[in-house]
């Protein structure tokens, strides 16, 4: 009886044990995840550029909150606020408040909502702005931002926009990125970027791109334009360069070029380079009369005496008339007397 009573008594507690565990478990509710999944929603609205919210379970009413992407919020603010401003003065205080107040680390993002977003025209202009900016201070991240852009028209504007300033600060880094880039046609837009930065600053390293790149009028006047900076701090040289130039026509503009930058250290030397070396034609007497400009600033009685040797003709005409203006305004009564025998 003892044993049969023992064993009653242990089936009794198993079975309470099994109904208490069934009571607690019917009354334990799931525990929700208090943030569900977040949306994302995009949208050409400037002031919706991107929205981040995530709603918190109605089990936490008290935490019910909505977070937004900052930066997105701020861009949408400010196109708001340019299109609502008419005062160019006013418009450009935005802007500049709004670049003022960014980070270097969030250009990139910036970019990256400005590249499907933003109203036509401002969007495009705070592209070219921070990009400039993003160059200044890290252009090698730029370079990568901008190599992943697809091809159009803002990829075109960011990469002459790191181009010019990169081209300022490290000309050498800008050379050696230009020359990096697989497509031909950006290749050579971007090295153009280069060179004209770099026409005052390093005129040898312009030429010196200038030659490799596609024969056209832009090519051309490049190289005329580094070749007068070189002549006018050292011309001897640079005409010496320039007459090696195989094009005739070519040759010939960037001579006269050299032969205009040269009249402001030593216009006798620079008349005689126009006289001797550059075709009888309007080139040529563009030239001389540029040079007549220079020289009767500096000797007017010698360049009217050089002058005088003109024969007549519209050259002689043209040079006379700018040596008396020249002249005229450092000692008009010298002017008026060589005027009256020599009209």
């Amino acid at each position: 009886m003892r044993g049969t009573s023992l064993w009653l008594w242990l089936a009794m507690a198993g079975l309470l044990t099994v109904g208490i565990w069934q009571m607690f478990n019917s009354n334990t509710e799931k525990i929700e995840s208090p943030l569900p999944a977040q949306t994302l929603r995009t949208t050409t609205q400037p002031s919706e550029i991107i929205r981040i919210s995530a709603n918190i379970s109605h089990h936490h009413p008290a935490a019910s909150v909505e977070t937004v992407n900052p930066l997105a919020d701020r861009l949408g603010e400010l196109f708001q606020n340019l299109q609502a401003e008419d005062d160019p003065m006013k418009r450009e205080e935005l802007i500049n408040g709004f670049l003022a107040g960014l980070k270097t680390e969030d250009i990139s993002a910036t970019l990256d909502l400005l590249k499907n977003a933003g109203p036509a025209g401002l969007g495009d202009d705070l592209s070219r702005r921070l990009v400039r900016r993003w160059a200044e201070s890290n252009p090698q991240d730029a370079a990568a931002w901008v190599n992943n852009l697809p091809s159009g028209n803002q990829r075109e504007a960011a990469l002459d926009n790191l181009a010019i300033v990169w081209a300022d600060s490290q000309l050498t880094n800008a050379i050696s990125w230009g020359q990096s880039l697989t497509d031909e046609g950006e290749r050579n837009r971007a090295l153009t970027v280069v060179a004209n930065e770099a026409v005052r600053t390093d005129p040898m390293a312009t030429l010196q791109l200038a030659v490799g790149l596609p024969a056209d009028s832009q090519r051309d006047d490049l190289i005329r334009r580094a070749a007068m900076e070189w002549a006018s701090g050292n011309a001897s040289n640079a005409v010496a360069w320039t007459e090696q130039i195989p094009d005739e026509t070519l040759r010939a503009k960037v001579l006269a070029g050299d032969a205009v930058a040269w009249a402001e250290q030593d216009p006798q030397s620079a008349a005689i380079l126009a006289v001797k070396e550059l075709p009888a034609g309007r080139l040529q007497e563009d030239t001389v009369v540029s040079i007549v400009q220079r020289w009767a600033q500096q000797q007017p009685e010698a360049a009217a005496a050089w002058v005088a040797q003109f024969p007549a003709g519209p050259m002689r005409e043209a040079a006379i008339e700018n040596l008396v203006v020249q002249w005229a305004q450092k000692d008009p009564a010298a002017a008026q007397q060589w005027l009256a025998g020599h009209s």
